[in-house]
């Protein structure tokens, strides 16, 4: 069959193709032809929309009732013919290599980009063969919108620490136990990816249970919000961060200091009216047999942009819990690791917390984020349905990372 044998969808100046909001989306399309065919148009269409989806049932047999649930929001789309149009006489594209440039100006409103189990946020640029009487040939790539969340708009907030107690007693009456007191406690609220959460552990256990082990988990919690046929909300938790340390046992006490390093994730939002974002540090004491675990969450924000005064939290040796101050007017000796762009991204499993200050960079002179892709994440494919596959059509959203060093 006469088909273009291949067509490349190129971004200006932006090999990881990640844009933010307001900005132009510029680049070119490379169409090459191995013989002639007829065409009414080649067109190209900019495209950001959320769109949630997923199934519940209940009951069973013949009383068994399964609702589907739907939610969408579009942000963008537009239609461009690079050649022809939809109401023209077909003509032959001839053999050989063509070009066409497009761009866009972003809206400024635009969520972040996400791919989730039940629904996604996503923004892609699409070519379309428009061909008299056949299946229309397309040919897809998806970019990258990151939303800015700088934190230092809500330093006052997010640049305290954070403190979550609970107490638990076992049995209940005359039998209650005396308690467990266990608290979690962060230096800040707000961070971003490739920073080290620093969180203390204290516990009393004035019970007769023992606490095997805490477990801290960073967990990203992904809320889908359904519009059809009724307002529904389905949330998601997932772990994308763990780290474990020994218990407490009857009678005793202790503190402990644990490290959770923040890798390539999405930022807080709740921008979007189907899919929201949201994280949370949780600490969990593990207790033999059939027993409710205790559990604290504290929720913090992730965002683009680090406080300018908590660049790397840390924990002192004293016990006072901290963070590594940033001075707004010095400016550190260069650290090869941090200042060299093209050093290679340290490995999520050598990010080690900071312990010492050894200097300090101003929140202008941070060092330049690299782009990666999230943490256990796997390409989504960005074909929608009557489109023909013509090729890879998967897709992985960017984020930003700073890699402050080991």
């Amino acid at each position: 069959m006469p088909e273009a044998s291949q067509c490349q969808i190129r971004f200006d100046n932006n090999p990881c193709g990640v844009y933010f909001p307001g900005q132009s989306l510029s680049g070119y399309v490379e169409l090459r032809v191995l013989e002639a065919f007829k065409v009414k148009g080649v067109s190209l269409q900019i495209k950001g929309f959320a769109e949630v989806k997923w199934s519940e049932s209940s009951g069973t047999g013949k009383s068994r009732r399964t609702v589907h649930y739907h939610g969408r929001q579009d942000y963008i789309n537009t239609v461009t013919y690079l050649q022809g149009s939809p109401e023209g006489n077909p003509f032959d594209i001839a053999p050989g290599t063509h070009t066409y440039r497009f761009g866009c100006l972003l809206p400024p409103n635009l969520p972040t980009s996400f791919e989730g189990q039940h629904g996604h946020i996503r923004y892609t640029v699409r070519v379309v063969l428009h061909r008299p009487w056949k299946v229309d040939p397309t040919y897809k790539v998806g970019f990258t919108v990151l939303r800015h969340v700088n934190l230092n708009e809500n330093a006052l907030t997010l640049g305290m620490p954070c403190k979550l107690e609970l107490q638990k007693v076992f049995c209940c009456g005359p039998c209650a136990s005396d308690p467990l007191h266990i608290s979690a406690q962060l230096p800040i609220g707000g961070y971003v990816p490739g920073q080290t959460i620093a969180v203390r552990i204290e516990a009393t256990n004035r019970s007769k249970k023992r606490v095997s082990e805490f477990s801290t988990k960073l967990l990203k919690n992904v809320c889908y919000i359904s519009q059809t046929p009724y307002s529904r909300v389905k949330l998601e938790p997932e772990v994308v961060a763990e780290v474990r340390c020994p218990g407490v046992a009857a009678g005793e006490q202790g503190t402990w200091d644990q490290y959770l390093a923040i890798p390539a994730l999405p930022s807080t939002s709740n921008q979007c009216q189907v899919l929201t974002l949201g994280y949370e540090v949780e600490v969990e004491g593990k207790i033999p047999g059939p027993n409710i675990n205790p559990r604290v969450r504290i929720p913090i924000t992730l965002g683009t942009v680090p406080l300018a005064a908590h660049a790397i939290p840390r924990m002192e040796m004293n016990y006072r819990l901290e963070a590594h101050p940033v001075p707004e007017a010095t400016v550190p000796a260069p650290v090869p690791a941090v200042q060299e762009p093209s050093a290679p991204p340290v490995p999520y499993d050598q990010l080690k917390p900071v312990t010492q200050v050894t200097g300090s960079v101003p929140n202008d002179q941070l060092p330049p984020p690299t782009y990666e892709e999230a943490v256990g994440s796997t390409p989504a494919n960005i074909l929608e349905e009557g489109e023909e596959n013509t090729g890879s059509n998967n897709f992985t959203p960017q984020y930003m990372v700073y890699r402050f060093g080991e």
